[in-house]
């Protein structure tokens, strides 16, 4: 068996053709989704980068593993060892996991490197840093040594390859001939509108509609100094699209290595991502800073030959903190008893599987909060909002309300008492479970002075 995992930064699936978007950004992606199962409702547990790799990696939520941020206090990654042998059984990495039951465990990523965490690296059987960019580095630079690595290992047998490109987060660096291809491809999102954008020009901070360059000046073709206008967001809207369409071309030429030595046919192909980024939404433009539904909502299309009916949909709402647990019970692997996430092998399958009400995230980096996402509603509750335009408490409901624009919670005592009690319970829950240490939220909190 052969598993490619492509981890594709700051991907919002709703810029995917096989998630509805109407322009043609990912070809190659869209393809795999025809042979596979398309997770509408997967989000990542901690946002943003490092919390939401550590979630799957660990297969724990970040309240327990430690990581609800980039750096600092948020960023102290938990996890009980044995001298001298790595984690305990019951905590084990998904890596090392996968590679004491027989897998060749191969990577091609700077993440490690970018954010110092060098715990990432537990498991490999061979791990390439392609260059020394952090985060930086094209996929054009990273298919330049995996392409030479799979001549040599494209056929080998119980295969977990990891592939980790970043060209879709900000700044798109491309060059600007990736958005001719969207010309006759107008913008369809309807938010924000120009009376929106407008308002966004009051607010302050990074990322904002006048937070994205020094002076409103972009060192980037691809990118709009400031947001002022409804044409300015266009413009940075096909950057970000012409990312899309930059790294979905460089996934082709992998697919194509492996179809060339005959070992794409029966290969299980995952594409993913670590979290969204914010095009209007709260005011922000082109980043991460909240946990807001855009961030947390991320792709998942799995092509699992033999098991996973091809173009199909999941609904059901799941966390990547349980793409650990649903692999190793898919490939017979026992699963560690203190990962947080559930196996949704079933859903995979087109069945009726993991069930959950609800999803419990948060975030750490910018702002500091906790969010309760149920079927059609999201509660968030902020702790510190670092200056951006955020209340202590906001209720949205998704399925009329996508974009965030109208905060509910005065029109809805009740349920927003629920939600509090939901969230307040899930963090009891998880400090009552075993080798819990600190809540990192709090953590953070107490770097910043405000408890």
């Amino acid at each position: 068996m052969r598993i490619i995992f492509f981890d594709l930064d700051c991907l919002r699936p709703d810029h995917l053709g096989c998630y509805g978007y109407n322009r043609p950004t990912s070809p190659t992606i869209d393809s795999i989704a025809r042979e596979g199962m398309i997770f509408e409702n997967y989000h990542c547990a901690s946002s943003p980068c490092l919390p939401s790799r550590t979630a799957w990696s660990s297969g724990r939520f970040g309240i327990r593993n430690g990581v609800c941020s980039n750096h600092g206090e948020g960023a102290k990654f938990h996890i009980r060892t044995k001298s001298y042998v790595g984690p305990e059984p019951e905590n084990e990495m998904f890596l090392r996991r996968l590679r004491a039951h027989g897998f060749y465990t191969a990577g091609f990523s700077n993440f490690a490197d970018r954010h110092n965490a060098l715990w990432f690296m537990y498991g490999w059987s061979e791990f390439h840093t392609p260059n020394l960019k952090g985060g930086d580095e094209t996929a054009e630079e990273v298919n330049k040594s995996l392409l030479e690595w799979l001549k040599h290992n494209a056929t080998r047998e119980n295969l977990f390859l990891y592939i980790n490109y970043w060209d879709i987060h900000r700044c798109y660096k491309m060059d600007e001939s990736w958005a001719k291809q969207f010309e006759d491809f107008p913008v369809t999102q309807p938010f924000p509108d120009e009376d929106a954008i407008r308002k966004h020009q009051e607010l302050k901070g990074p990322f904002t509609a006048l937070g994205q360059f020094k002076d409103h000046k972009s060192p980037f073709a691809l990118m709009p100094g400031a947001v002022r206008n409804r044409s300015d967001f266009e413009h940075l809207i096909t950057g970000y699209d012409a990312a899309i369409a930059y790294t979905d071309y460089h996934v082709s030429l992998v697919l194509g290595e492996l179809e060339r030595q005959g070992a794409l046919e029966d290969a299980v192909i995952i594409i993913s991502g670590d979290h969204g980024d914010a095009f209007g939404e709260h005011g922000i433009y082109s980043d991460h800073v909240c946990a807001d539904e855009c961030i947390h909502r991320i792709p998942l299309v799995i092509r699992f030959p033999n098991l996973a009916p091809g173009n199909k949909k999941c609904r059901d709402l799941l966390y990547n903190v349980d793409f650990a647990p649903t692999l190793c019970d898919i490939l017979g692997i026992p699963i560690p008893e203190d990962w947080d996430g559930e196996s949704f092998k079933e859903n995979l399958k087109g069945k009726p599987g993991l069930q959950r009400e609800h999803l419990v995230w948060d975030h750490g980096l910018y702002t500091v909060q906790r969010a309760v996402r149920t079927k059609t509603h999201l509660m968030i509750k902020t702790y510190d909002n670092l200056g951006y335009a955020f209340e202590p408490v906001e209720m949205y409901h998704l399925e009329q309300d996508p974009y965030q624009t109208k905060n509910i919670r005065d029109e809805n005592p009740g349920m927003v008492s629920r939600l509090k009690k939901t969230l307040d319970t899930w963090v009891e829950e998880q400090k009552s479970k075993a080798h819990f240490v600190s809540d990192p939220l709090e953590e953070v909190l107490k770097e910043r002075g405000k408890i």
